[in-house]
């Protein structure tokens, strides 16, 4: 593949994902396409945006993947929620036949009814674990991906300050200078990615704390929650 097609795929990919990703509050800014030319760019400058698209690209599919095993999850909530209060209606159903039978003096009905109380409080302990258990992977996977977008705003903000460097260096075999308005300024490109780069190092540290700050919880079976016999 060429170093001109490349670039086009990198630009077309990066629209994207500034179209898909709302990350990027505000957004990151882009390096003009116009200043970004294949004949100033020297070996480093061409290896460095092959390695960081496909690093970004890599990374985007990760990105997707785990947003939508988070969308996944936060349904499973409310499937889980939703047997806690099943569970919790059958105890208190099978709790209110126990009573009526007691005062109708009927021992074996009580006695039936006293253990269906009891067989659906057991499972309804047992999801509420479920529950707590999923809300916990919600939290984690939640912090996850925020650090994964951050890495990911890190290496676009990277490839950007790259772009930035091949546009000054057109610009100048264009004869422009600092002073011309539209000349792009590396300056502005070194901060963004300082920012982003701070940015993606703060969300691990976030990442890394909700994990730590997890309360212990006994070990479940998370599939359980689909499973209609319990």
């Amino acid at each position: 593949m060429s170093a001109r097609v490349r670039i086009l795929k990198t630009n077309l990919f990066l629209l994207l994902v500034f179209s898909q990703c709302v990350l990027f509050e505000p957004k990151i800014s882009k390096v003009p396409d116009a200043y970004v030319r294949e004949e100033v760019m020297n070996a480093e400058q061409k290896n460095a945006t092959r390695v960081l698209t496909d690093k970004i690209i890599k990374l985007n599919n990760e990105v997707s993947i785990q947003r939508k095993a988070n969308t996944l999850t936060g349904q499973a909530i409310k499937i889980s929620l939703a047997k806690v209060t099943k569970h919790s209606a059958q105890r208190d159903l099978a709790r209110s036949k126990e009573t009526y039978f007691v005062l109708k003096e009927d021992s074996a009905s009580s006695k039936r009814y006293l253990e269906e109380s009891q067989a659906h409080e057991l499972e309804r302990a047992k999801e509420e674990t479920r529950y707590k258990t999923w809300v916990q992977k919600e939290k984690e996977d939640k912090a996850y991906l925020e650090m994964k977008e951050a890495a990911l705003g890190e290496l676009i903000a990277e490839l950007e300050l790259v772009r930035s460097e091949i546009a000054v260096k057109f610009q100048e075999s264009q004869g422009k200078t600092p002073a011309d308005p539209e000349y792009i300024k590396k300056e502005i490109y070194e901060t963004q990615y300082a920012e982003k780069k701070s940015d993606a190092r703060r969300r691990v540290s976030d990442w890394e704390r909700v994990k730590t700050e997890a309360p212990s919880l006994p070990k479940v079976n998370l599939e359980d929650s689909f499973d209609d016999a319990k």
